[in-house]
């Protein structure tokens, strides 16, 4: 049986905080709400109708701490219904907190944290005995024609084991003021797979995962920047390939969902003026 996992979905929440610090110490907060038809982590689908996923987070010189919850706004219990909370009520199906240390060097931002991930909210479906936690770090390339980005993560409690996501994104001027962002990854599974000595696993096999394809943009709305994305997923691992609970859909080599992220964020300065 798969073991599921949550984690930050893949509108990047954590995107805003992840640049260059300026020289004197400054604090920025920042908000974001995700809106989307399912919630799909990592290719693995978690719920197969809409979820609400707020984050709240507050960066100091590149340091940031923030908490992140996945919320069912109703009662998914239909015979083809995928549920965090086993389709008992709506409520908080899940929180992630996290710690990250990012920089910009040139062209090159990296970033490197620890997640945690809490289901103690359910009484069935995903609880408490799959709370993990793991590291995680991000290299990206900047200044290029195609920007090119490795992700990897590693459980260090329930899975032991790593995944890898490499992924490419390229910036398609619509208008002067709109981009939309094309984007490719890869998700791999490197010792996530179900083994013969333990059960623990997010996938079924190692190796390659599954193959998405997304277009996203942003826009300007005030102070508020709204990001609709769109996604379509080549399924390779069979636990990917879960759209959901009833047998046609136990199998389906494509899939697709798409959403909008409403993000905010606000510099708070901690100079003082001179007396």
């Amino acid at each position: 049986m798969m073991r599921r996992m949550g984690a930050v979905c893949g509108f990047v929440l954590v995107a805003a905080a992840a640049g260059a610090a300026p020289a004197a110490a400054q604090a920025t907060i920042g908000a974001d709400v995700g809106l989307l038809s399912a919630y799909v982590w990592r290719g693995l689908t978690f719920s197969n109708k809409p979820v609400i996923q707020p984050d709240l987070w507050i960066n100091v010189s590149g340091l940031t701490v923030g908490g992140w919850l996945s919320i069912e706004p109703g009662t998914y219990d239909g015979t083809n219904d995928i549920s965090e909370g086993g389709g008992v009520g709506s409520g908080v199906r899940e929180f992630d907190g996290w710690v990250e240390y990012g920089r910009t060097t040139a062209n090159v931002t990296w970033k490197a944290g620890w997640i945690i991930y809490v289901f103690d909210m359910n009484d069935a479906g995903f609880t408490k005995q799959f709370d993990t936690h793991e590291l995680y770090g991000q290299v990206s390339v900047g200044g290029l024609p195609i920007t090119p980005t490795v992700y990897a993560s590693y459980d260090l409690d329930k899975v032991k084991g790593a995944y890898i996501q490499p992924s490419l994104t390229y910036g398609v001027k619509a208008s002067p003021l709109v981009t939309i962002n094309l984007g490719a990854l890869a998700g791999i599974s490197a010792g996530q797979g179900v083994s013969a000595t333990d059960a623990s696993a997010n996938f079924l096999g190692n190796g390659l995962t599954h193959v998405d394809l997304s277009a996203s943009t942003s826009i300007a709305a005030g102070a508020v920047s709204i990001a609709p994305s769109f996604h379509v997923q080549i399924n390779r691992d069979r636990f990917t390939k879960f759209t959901g609970a009833e047998p046609q859909n136990l199998d389906k080599g494509t899939k697709f969902w798409a959403g909008v992220t409403l993000s905010w964020s606000r510099a708070l300065s901690s100079s003082k003026k001179a007396e």
